[in-house]
């Protein structure tokens, strides 16, 4: 069943991806890379304040009712921590913006960023509120009450994109397509999440989850800033153009990210009941099957990127042709963290909170000096001259420090499991390698690229390479009919169906 619902969250993100990707291909197409960095400026602004909403308590929330605690009183206590914490994101928020324009008498570039603010703080706040409905049907590993509202939500938003686009109605407009599509992904939210009980909030409870929480804390805090802070020292250094190749660059990347979220949503309950009841051979088997397969996924895809960059975003993001090296250089970022999230899942799973925590420290200070020497040409106030790589520094510290978090998940792994990955590993490596390298000959070296043009060449030269590279795995034995009944069984479209109707009816 793990399978099955990871499946129907990669479907979804799939077809997110494509309604993301239709949205931007609208933008890209009637709008400027300064109108969509504007929008990147403010979500990154706004979200860096999203420090304070959670702090460690979604984590709680599932690790509890995974545990089995009574679910009304899981539920009470958390809605109470949500509140409090919302209520704390939100004042502290909009004091700073108080204290910035009032008792500093400092400005933003344009008014449209100012105003660009105001409106993804409603966003922002609608997202809170969607935390609480998501992270606990997630405990309950209701996975169709979480992607269908998702899915819907992400629909409406691209359809917005492309009106405000079309009408050229400019970032401001942009902006309330985020708002219009968080709200229909709540109202939904709601709706599903009718009939499950929310109890008196018990003291006792409180506790356990801050006790639990505080090592997590700094993980959420320095995720967010680590997420968040690159777009903003971009428009601080740079332009709103320059974050909008970069924005736009990161939302191609993200797209290999679903796979990842799909095994998130799920090793974490699953990690932590088999810890519970001590079942470690199981931790170890899933942690393992689950990373191969997360591998033997992610791996064609961030070399495919690399090689593809050009021609892709010349089709994908109408020539925005300097978030080329942007893109190639992010392709890593999303394997890292791919290949990090099973042991991310095992370790708060385990009980082990503070090797995550660490993990993101290290990330974190790593990210935030790499970020302030590679991205500035110079701090003024201070004479000191910086790299100046702009967007690309940014991207190229991302990648640096997640990779030193990998490397250290995997040291602790070892010593807490003597597991340091799997070695299949290796065969997605060379296979992926191989198929990159003749990729690049074919397009580059006798010039077929002058003939990827259209959306469905792309898409070929993509399958292409798909088949080269699934081929190598079966000279190597690494893809049997074992792993392709695997795929089949659990992207089965009936039960799915069947699967999907029978959560939604409460059987």
């Amino acid at each position: 069943m793990i399978a099955q619902k990871s499946a129907l969250i990669v479907i979804s993100k799939i077809l997110d991806g494509i309604f993301g990707y239709i949205g931007l291909f609208f933008i890209t197409k009637y709008m400027s890379p300064y109108d969509y960095g504007i929008i990147g400026f403010a979500i990154g602004f706004v979200s860096l304040y999203s420090i304070f909403s959670s702090l460690g308590f979604n984590a709680a929330h599932i690790k509890k009712v995974s545990e089995g605690k009574d679910f009304g009183t899981c539920n009470g206590t958390f809605l109470t921590i949500k509140a409090i914490l919302l209520t704390i994101s939100t004042g502290t928020l909009l004091f700073s913006l108080f204290f910035w324009k009032v008792i500093l008498k400092r400005g933003f570039e344009t008014p449209e960023h100012e105003l660009a603010i105001y409106i993804i703080i409603i966003y922002w706040l609608f997202n809170l509120l969607i935390g609480f409905f998501l992270n606990t049907l997630i405990a309950k590993k209701e996975i169709a009450k979480v992607q269908i509202p998702f899915l819907i939500g992400s629909l409406v938003k691209a359809s917005a994109t492309i009106y405000v686009a079309i009408a050229g109605y400019g970032a401001i407009a942009l902006a309330y397509t985020y708002v219009l599509g968080h709200f229909a992904h709540l109202l939904l939210l709601i709706i599903v999440f009718r009939g499950n009980p929310i109890n008196k909030p018990s003291v006792t409870y409180l506790k356990d989850y801050t006790r639990f929480a505080i090592p997590l804390a700094i993980v959420n805090a320095c995720s967010v800033i680590i997420t968040n802070v690159d777009k903003v020292l971009i428009q601080l250094f740079w332009s709103a153009t320059d974050v909008g190749y970069y924005f736009s660059g990161f939302r191609i990347t993200s797209f290999i990210g679903m796979f990842t979220a799909a095994l998130g949503m799920l090793l974490l309950p699953t990690f932590s009941k088999f810890h519970t009841n001590n079942d470690f051979k199981s931790l170890k088997d899933l942690l393992l099957k689950s990373e191969r397969y997360l591998s033997m996924i992610v791996f064609p895809m961030v070399f495919g990127v690399i090689v593809l960059a050009e021609p892709a975003t010349f089709i994908l993001l109408q020539g925005w042709m300097p978030a080329v090296p942007i893109l190639q250089i992010l392709a890593f970022y999303a394997l890292f963290n791919a290949l990090d999230q099973p042991y991310t899942s095992k370790f708060v799973g385990m009980n082990k909170p503070k090797i995550p925590r660490n993990r993101v420290i290290i990330i974190f200070i790593i990210n935030l000096i790499l970020n302030i020497i590679l991205i500035p040409k110079d701090i003024q106030s201070l004479g000191i001259n910086m790299a100046g790589l702009g967007a690309r520094g940014a991207a190229i510290a991302t990648i640096i420090s997640y990779f030193i978090g990998l490397l250290y998940s995997r040291i602790m792994s070892w010593k807490l499991l003597k597991i340091f990955a799997n070695k299949r590993i290796v065969f997605h490596i060379v296979a992926a390698t191989i198929m990159a390298v003749i990729l690049y000959i074919f397009l580059y070296k006798y010039n077929f690229i002058i003939y990827i043009v259209r959306w469905y060449s792309l898409i070929g030269i993509s399958l292409a390479g798909l088949i080269i590279y699934f081929g190598i795995l079966i000279l190597f034995k690494e893809f049997t009919r074992e792993d392709f009944n695997f795929f089949v069984k659990n992207i089965n479209i009936i039960d799915m169906l069947k699967y999907i109707r029978n959560e939604l009816k409460g059987k």
